[in-house]
């Protein structure tokens, strides 16, 4: 995929919808203000596009989505609810040249949604590649499947996410909710933040760089090649394995960590404040390790050369700093 593409369907993206809710929960609050850029040419409720979509920018506040690539040659909007509609609680959408814009709503200073219940589903061509999907979601889930794009960005305030796809650049963010990511790789980058809930990533392909945080929740990470990865997880257990990653940095604040490498990275750096670390690599890994535990032990199936806190196996042409501060090192052969 062209960069220019990707960058063009970047700069068709408006401005976010205005939210502000008062009164209860997402599905029961009372009076909604909500509002958006060229809301006068957006249409109300279900439709069929047939024009070619290579950019889709969703504003969804409340409710599940769902998007899925299908064997259609069509553009499908549809939303369910537990009770008739109006065309102003009806989705809005609008179609700008190649971008389609979704929004929960008519554009209002004040509507009421008491006991309004919704759900949205997108059906796109699965053979069409997007330059660009952003979808911001504030309490549902989101649930993608079958989809190629360049960029794909995600927001959701409460909700799990579930994404399979193939993507050259990805960035999510979650407040609230489990993060499952099945992604073919593109050569560009992976950036996931977590303030609450588990993370389980799985790529194919390859990518630049894959960035994971979580402030609260376990991530495990199978990766097949990338130039580096890094996790940092303040609370939650972390489970890596890679197959062929250049520079690797993992640092659990509280929380064990179990990483097996196909190839031992040409840098790494492993960090436990307090969690055991268990490494399993190649036999005929060649790596230089250095190792400092505050209070714990150090056990290897390797046949390490000592010498003070570096040990050396092979060639020793790769490095790995590994820093414990309370728990056991064990390194293994695979």
């Amino acid at each position: 995929m062209k960069t220019n593409k990707i960058i063009a369907g970047a700069m068709a993206l408006l401005v976010p919808a205005t939210l502000c809710l008062t009164g209860c929960d997402f599905g029961v609050f009372n009076v909604l203000t909500y509002t958006y850029d060229n809301s006068e040419k957006y249409t109300a409720g279900d439709r069929e596009i047939s024009d070619k979509i290579t950019t889709i920018d969703i504003d969804y506040v409340s409710g599940d989505v769902t998007l899925n690539g299908s064997d259609t040659d069509k553009v499908t909007v549809k939303e369910t609810a537990n009770k008739d509609l109006d065309d102003a609680h009806k989705v809005h959408t609008w179609v700008d040249g190649s971008t389609l814009y979704v929004r929960y709503c008519e554009s209002t200073k004040k509507i009421s949604f008491n006991r309004i219940e919704k759900k949205l589903e997108l059906n796109i061509p699965g053979a069409q590649d997007l330059d660009n999907l952003s979808i911001k979601i504030s309490s549902g889930d989101f649930k993608c499947d079958g989809v190629t794009a360049g960029k794909l960005n995600a927001n959701s305030s409460s909700g799990d996410v579930g994404i399979s796809c193939k993507a050259s650049d990805i960035d999510l963010k979650v407040s609230s909710g489990d993060i499952v990511l099945n992604q073919e790789g593109m050569g560009g980058s992976v950036n996931i933040k977590s303030s609450s809930g588990t993370v389980d990533y799985t790529q194919t392909g390859s990518n630049d760089q894959i960035i994971i945080k979580s402030s609260s929740g376990g991530v495990k990470a199978d990766v097949e090649k990338a130039s580096s990865l890094s996790i940092d997880v303040s609370s939650g257990a972390i489970a890596i394995d890679a197959d062929d990653v250049a520079d690797l940095n993992a640092k659990a604040s509280s929380g064990d960590m179990n990483i097996t490498l196909g190839n031992v990275p040409q840098n790494s750096k492993l960090d436990s404040s307090s969690g055991d670390i268990r490494l399993n690599v190649p036999e005929n890994a060649d790596m230089t390790a250095t190792v400092k535990i505050s209070s714990g032990s150090f056990d290897s199936e390797l046949p390490f050369a000592k010498e003070g806190k570096n040990y050396t196996c092979g060639n020793g042409s790769s490095t790995m700093d590994i820093r414990v501060s309370s728990g056991d090192v064990d390194i293994n052969v695979i």
